[in-house]
């Protein structure tokens, strides 16, 4: 099972040593091609995970990723899409109030309606979409 990694951080443990991936891949006894994947992929098995832990003298908890940060960004993601879509139908339930109580047709506050919805909408998805992609 592959584990995520802080790719980065076994980055950068490697350079602060002097040490190129081949040495790297030596000093844990796994392959260059699976040092050369894991930084650049910041995926490993577990094994893997406890021998670059090993060959860097580091704790390997410490290397992988913590998933508290990455479902921080997802929750607040979501919370502000909810946020939008609360706010987005308070303007429209204000839109068709206005619109009504100011002399308009239910044509004109349902078009009104329509247009914050649209707005609306997009604005949720856009805010889902950054939220997923940055997460």
């Amino acid at each position: 099972m592959k584990r995520k990694i802080n790719h980065e951080l076994v980055k950068r443990l490697r350079t602060e040593r002097a040490w190129s991936q081949e040495e790297l891949a030596i000093a844990s006894g796994l392959s260059n091609r699976t040092i050369q994947r894991m930084e650049r992929d910041g995926k490993a098995s577990s094994n893997s995970v406890k021998s670059i832990a090993a060959a860097l003298a580091v704790d390997s908890q410490s290397l992988e990723t913590s998933p508290n940060s990455r479902q921080l960004g997802y929750i607040s993601g979501v919370i502000l899409g909810y946020a939008g879509v609360a706010l987005g139908s308070i303007c429209a339930v204000l839109a068709v109030y206005w619109n009504l109580t100011n002399g308009g047709t239910a044509h004109e506050a349902g078009s009104a309606l329509g247009i914050v919805g649209l707005i609306t909408g997009l604005s949720c998805a856009l805010i889902g979409w950054f939220s997923f992609r940055y997460k």
